[in-house]
């Protein structure tokens, strides 16, 4: 049964473009694509259930977190599942056996009324022990090794693009600090109507946006990781994020629509890193290769020298080849560029 007010596709939808914006520039396109569809097709499952699922009687408010909770998890995971290299028919197992995880978890605990800081932190551990779950499950089957296993357990979006900000954050402080004002007290932050036309405050007040949309997705992480973001930033700053979480309508203060602005400000200002990793170097060989005959394969590289046609060959066999990162991220881009 429809619940009232909640929108399932169009918030679905919402939630899938939000996320174009802040998918990571160093993917392939293919990959872009993949994390919001992904994002998209959970969410509207997840809101489907949600919706006929007569036993919890959720209200909207708790359909709009359950989802939302399930969209930003399918978001993080999807990016590391494709960061660890595992083979893309395996990517959709991985990320389903987490998406049901956190939709009977969060289930649960919202049927117990518990207060929504101690459901992400119970939904945070259980996706890192379900995602585990899963690469274990596929090393067994021998689709991945103990190396790729191990390198695919490391993976965690969240805390990367968590730590990026925070830096961002410092360095923004070291530049400006000699030239801002005394920042405004955390209760002049402006009152944003979630559907008003976006406009972007600028110098001192900028600043406070960027410190309380960072402090609404420190209110989503475990303290352990909250403190250890904080101590990169400036004292200073690092106050008034705290001020800021513990405001009970922040929410209402900022809306989502902003905060994922700034988000992507300071996203965007950060260098891209070179995809030099062994396994996803690896990875996007093959990939690259994956319609590829030996009579293709010997018209394209078999004048090249002796190293970069092991170190294709190595590749093909899931076998690495040992070289200098960046000369093996050369060849990977030599690859795609003639196929």
């Amino acid at each position: 049964m429809p619940i009232e007010g909640f929108d399932v596709k169009k918030f679905a939808q919402d939630l899938a473009n939000q996320s174009k914006d802040l998918v990571p520039q160093d993917l392939e396109k293919f990959q872009k694509d993949y994390i919001v569809k992904t994002l998209y097709n959970f969410s509207n499952m997840a809101g489907d259930a949600i919706s006929n699922d007569k036993e919890a009687n959720f209200d909207v408010n708790q359909a709009i977190f359950l989802t939302q909770v399930i969209a930003e998890w399918s978001f993080h995971k999807s990016i590391d599942v494709i960061r660890s290299g595992i083979q893309p028919e395996y990517w959709d197992g991985v990320l389903q056996k987490v998406a049901f995880t956190i939709y009977d978890i969060c289930k649960q605990a919202i049927i117990k009324d518990l207060p929504q800081n101690n459901i992400l932190e119970l939904v945070e551990h259980h996706v890192k022990k379900s995602y585990d779950e899963a690469l274990q499950e596929l090393n067994q089957r021998g689709i991945i090794d103990e190396k790729e296993l191990e390198f695919a357990e490391k993976q965690n979006n969240l805390n990367q693009m968590m730590e990026e900000i925070a830096e961002q954050q410092a360095q923004e402080q070291t530049t400006q600090q000699a030239q801002q004002e005394p920042a405004p007290d955390v209760k002049q932050v402006p009152q944003v109507q979630q559907d008003a036309p976006i406009q972007m405050p600028q110098g001192n007040e900028k600043h406070s946006f960027k410190l309380a949309s960072l402090a609404m997705l420190l209110k989503t992480m475990a303290q352990d990781k909250v403190s250890s973001i904080l101590n990169k930033v400036e004292q200073q700053d690092a106050q008034m994020i705290i001020q800021y979480m513990q405001m009970p309508d922040l929410d209402s203060m900022i809306s989502s629509n902003i905060a994922v602005q700034y988000l992507k400000e300071i996203k965007a200002s950060l260098p891209e890193k070179n995809l030099t990793n062994p396994y996803q170097i690896m990875y996007r060989i093959r990939y690259a290769l994956q319609n590829a005959t030996s009579e293709n394969l010997e018209t394209m590289f078999g004048k090249e020298r002796i190293e970069v046609r092991r170190f294709i060959a190595g590749a093909l066999e899931n076998e690495y080849y040992e070289l200098p990162p960046k000369i093996a991220n050369v060849i990977a881009q030599h690859v795609e560029s003639i196929v």
